[in-house]
C-alpha cells in the first residue's frame, strides 16, 4: 500500500511538473506586450511630412519591431506651441516638431533663423547631423526631459509679400508673419513690422490681409494657397534658407522601451529624419517653376542691398547669443561658432567638385 501510496505521489507531483513547465513555455511563446505611442505632427500641406511620418514610418517601425512598437502619428493633436510641453508631460510620447515656434523658451534651436548663417537647402541637415546635434539634445534633456531622436526640416524658406519689396525702403510698413521671435526681431531691424501669428491661422491672416505676407516654405506656400493673397517671392535673408524641425521622444517613454527595440527605433527614427530632409529638398525647384507659371514673380535685391540688409540684422545674432545665455545654454555660442566654421569648409567642398 505505501509502495502504490509514494507512486502515486510521484505520478502527481510529475504530472504538476508537466503542466508548470508547459504553462510556462506557453507563457514564454506569447506575444510580447505591444507598446503605443502617439507622435503629433502639424499640417504640411505637400511636404513630405504628413504622409511620410504618419503612413511609411509606422509601418518601418512595425516590421523592424516585430508588431512590438505601433506608432501613431495624427496631424495638429496638439497646438504647436504646447508640444513640447506635451511630450515633457507625457501627453504624447514624442513628436515631429518646427523649432522656430519655441524661440522664446528654448532659442538655441533657433540658430538657423540667424539671418546669413544658412545659405543653402542642403545645409541644415548637414551641420544639424554634424554639428548641432549633441548641444541640442543635451539641451532638450536638461530642459525638459526630452531626447532628441532624428533631425528635420523645411527647405526653401523665402519671404512672400503682397508687393514686390526690391530695397530696404520698401520694407517700411509692411506686416510679416514670422515662423518664430528672431524672424520678427530680423524684420523690425529693416523697418517692417514682425507679427506673431499661429500656424493654423497663417493663412486667413494672409487672406484677409491682417499681415502683408509671411516667411514660410516654398512647397508650403505654393500647395497651401498662400501665393493666390501674396503672389511675390522676396529673396531677403531674412531667415536661413532651412527651417529646422526635429523628431523628439518623451525620456521616461524612451527608457521604458526594451533594450532590445532602443538600437532598431534610434535607427529608424534618425533615418527618417535624413529621408524627409532630402525629400522635401527635393520638391522646391519644382514648386518655384510652378509658382512661377501661376503668376508669382522672383524678387532679387542688389547685392548691395543684400548685404545691407545683412549688416542692419547683426543684433539678431547678438541677441540670440544673449537669450541662449539667459535661458541656460551658455554653450551656444560655441555650437555657433562651430557651425559657421564647418559650412566654410562645407562650401569649399562643394566648390572644388
Amino acid at each position: 500500500m505505501n509502495g502504490k501510496r509514494v507512486s502515486v505521489c510521484v505520478s502527481s507531483v510529475c504530472l504538476a511538473l508537466v503542466l508548470a513547465i508547459g504553462i510556462s513555455y506557453g507563457v514564454s511563446q506569447a506575444a510580447p506586450k505591444q507598446i503605443e505611442w502617439t507622435f503629433n505632427q502639424q499640417s504640411l500641406g505637400k511636404w513630405c511630412d504628413n504622409k511620410f511620418f504618419g503612413e511609411v514610418v509606422p509601418k518601418r517601425l512595425a516590421e523592424a519591431t516585430g508588431g512590438r512598437l505601433k506608432l501613431n502619428v495624427p496631424i495638429d493633436l496638439l497646438p504647436i506651441m504646447e508640444v513640447l510641453h506635451g511630450v515633457r508631460d507625457g501627453i504624447i510620447q514624442g513628436a515631429i516638431a518646427g523649432t522656430p515656434y519655441y524661440s522664446g523658451e528654448w532659442p538655441i534651436g533657433s540658430f538657423h533663423a540667424i539671418p546669413g548663417v544658412l545659405r543653402e537647402n542642403d545645409e541644415y541637415p548637414a551641420v544639424a547631423q554634424a554639428i548641432a546635434w549633441p548641444y541640442l539634445d543635451k539641451s532638450l534633456q536638461k530642459k525638459y526631459g526630452i531626447r532628441l531622436k532624428g533631425i528635420n526640416h523645411w527647405a526653401g524658406i523665402t519671404l512672400y509679400a503682397n508687393k514686390p519689396i526690391r530695397t530696404l525702403d520698401e520694407f517700411k510698413g509692411v506686416k510679416i508673419r514670422g515662423m518664430g521671435y528672431y524672424d520678427s526681431l530680423a524684420f523690425e531691424k529693416v523697418g517692417a513690422a514682425g507679427i506673431m501669428v499661429p500656424w493654423d491661422e497663417a493663412f486667413l491672416a494672409v487672406q484677409r490681409g491682417v499681415v502683408d505676407g509671411l516667411v514660410t516654405g516654398l512647397v508650403a506656400y505654393e500647395s497651401m494657397g498662400f501665393w493666390q493673397y501674396a503672389k511675390y517671392i522676396n529673396m531677403w535673408p531674412v531667415h536661413g534658407a532651412s527651417c529646422a524641425a526635429m523628431i523628439i521622444v518623451n525620456e521616461k517613454a524612451w527608457k521604458a522601451l526594451p533594450d532590445d527595440l532602443k538600437p532598431i527605433v534610434a535607427k529608424i527614427l534618425r533615418e527618417a529624419g535624413q529621408e524627409n530632409c532630402r525629400c522635401n529638398s527635393s520638391l522646391v525647384a519644382a514648386s518655384l517653376e510652378s509658382l512661377k507659371k501661376k503668376g508669382c514673380e522672383v524678387i532679387r535685391p542688389s547685392e548691395e542691398e543684400y548685404q545691407k540688409s545683412l549688416e542692419m540684422m547683426e543684433p539678431v545674432r547678438q541677441k540670440w547669443i544673449q537669450q541662449c545665455e539667459e535661458a541656460g545654454t551658455p554653450e551656444a555660442r560655441e555650437m555657433l561658432e562651430k557651425i559657421e566654421a564647418y559650412l566654410a569648409g562645407y562650401r569649399a567642398g562643394k566648390t572644388v567638385k
